[in-house]
């Protein structure tokens, strides 16, 4: 492929997908995509983003997917993208209790489920990794394999350490301050390529800026950083993780890169140990979205996403 090919790729969602607006059982509304498979034996993939990601984030990935055969549902989790926001403002990446979004997951589910049959497996990135755990430790064993990149089992929280900001966030949600930014974060602010942002997430100046490209195109989709409800949130439902992960039993692939700067690699290393279904591989490379690094990188982790699905 030319270079303007591989950027059409990374800048448009394949065709025949569907993008909706769906409404759950609140009234609350949550937009979701999906493709249909063309190799009905492959079957589909769920595909969960990160905190603060939207559905066109991973157009590549989902390129690569149904080039493949495989068919895709995604969605953008209640409170980002284009679905309907939390907090009291819409910029502000916020939750009061992760269990929001399990519900939402477990009802789209039962939904696409009942419309696409066949065999489901995974691809998970970091909170869409913790959440897809918190359905499986839950008792979910409905996906055939799935895969999780940079998974949230442990935060960093830079700069106050994850025990400060433990107590932090406890203290400012008791003190009526949910909806308040974390500590040094605030409302979306622009973080050009070779920003510290930037090389936290991925070493690639180009795919770093395809988010910055689609945000141009619906400020909507953009949002601002975490609020102390989400983080302690973040806290509470990690606790509820790790106390069942020795029930998990689907078969994962587990992929983290060599340096994290988001999200607490030991804290992945150690939870091996509960998870007897799961093989953990380090990828060389320092950003937190592996499957938007470098060329070489990103070929790499796709084709063991890829290998280890079928």
């Amino acid at each position: 492929m030319t270079g303007a090919d591989l950027l059409a790729r990374r800048r448009s969602l394949p065709a025949g997908g569907t993008t909706t607006m769906t409404v759950l059982a609140d009234g609350w509304p949550v937009r979701t995509a999906v493709w249909r498979p063309r190799d009905p034996a492959k079957g589909m993939v769920l595909l969960l983003s990160g905190r603060g990601d939207f559905i066109e984030k991973y157009a590549e990935t989902i390129h690569d997917l149904v080039d493949a055969g495989w068919g895709v549902a995604t969605l953008d989790w209640r409170g980002q993208g284009l679905s309907g926001r939390l907090g009291d403002a819409p910029e502000k990446g916020h939750c009061d209790d992760f269990g929001v979004w399990l519900d939402d997951l477990d009802q789209l589910l039962v939904r696409w489920r009942a419309d696409m049959s066949g065999r489901w497996v995974a691809v998970a990135h970091s909170m869409g990794g913790h959440l897809l755990l918190r359905r499986l430790t839950a008792g979910g064993d409905d996906f055939a394999r799935a895969v999780l990149l940079s998974p949230l089992l442990g935060l960093l929280a830079p700069p106050l350490g994850p025990r400060l900001a433990r107590i932090a966030a406890r203290l400012m949600v008791m003190l009526g301050q949910s909806n308040g930014y974390v500590y040094g974060g605030g409302p979306r602010i622009k973080a050009p390529p070779g920003s510290p942002r930037q090389l936290m997430l991925t070493s690639d100046a180009e795919r770093y800026g395809d988010e910055g490209w689609w945000a141009a195109q619906e400020q909507q989709l953009s949002m601002g950083s975490a609020t102390w409800g989400w983080l302690n949130a973040a806290f509470g439902s990690l606790g509820r993780l790790w106390a069942g992960l020795a029930g998990v039993r689907t078969q994962l692939l587990v992929m983290i890169p060599t340096a994290d700067g988001l999200v607490d690699n030991a804290a992945t290393r150690a939870a091996m140990a509960q998870l007897p279904t799961a093989r953990l591989e380090v990828v060389e490379a320092r950003g937190h979205e592996l499957l938007r690094e470098s060329d070489p990188t990103r070929a790499k982790v796709l084709a063991r996403v890829m290998e280890f699905l079928a």
